[in-house]
């Protein structure tokens, strides 16, 4: 099963960081937004609830509301972003098997160890990158 969350609450930060060096004032839709990210307004708004508590965000209500950036881009890592996405650390599912499985009903103690390795280097390179770095590469 692939989990969008990340890549979209991505493309979400992205898209509000490229409107905000375009025009800093204009507050964007989560119509606009699901239009970038081909998906819907529903699932727009679900993802920037966990943006706007991680701080990442702000969202105006009413006719005349709609999203903007909370703080610089250089300022976001894309750790940060990853974090508010997931509501455990690791988005990898360590899985349950079949008790009576010698391998089912011991796999998640086997995956614990390579997930927390591999969940040590993804947070050290998501924080060594920020939101304007990857803007910059759309943008050269």
């Amino acid at each position: 099963m692939v989990d969008y969350r990340f890549s979209t609450s991505l493309h979400i930060m992205l898209a509000l960081a490229y409107r905000s060096r375009r025009n800093p004032e204009k507050l964007v839709s989560s119509s606009d937004l699901a239009t970038s990210t081909k998906s819907n307004p529903t699932l727009i708004r679900q993802l920037l609830v966990p943006l706007n508590e991680a701080g990442l965000i702000k969202t105006y209500r009413g006719k005349s509301g709609g999203v903007a950036l909370a703080k610089d881009a250089r300022d976001v890592s894309l750790r940060e972003i990853y974090e508010a996405s997931f509501s455990s650390k690791l988005m990898l599912s360590r899985g349950m098997g079949y008790e009576g499985c010698p391998i089912g009903s011991n796999i998640h103690c086997v995956f614990d160890h390579v997930l927390g390795e591999m969940e040590g280097v993804l947070m050290k390179h998501l924080e060594g990158k920020n939101l304007l770095d990857l803007l910059e590469s759309f943008i050269e």
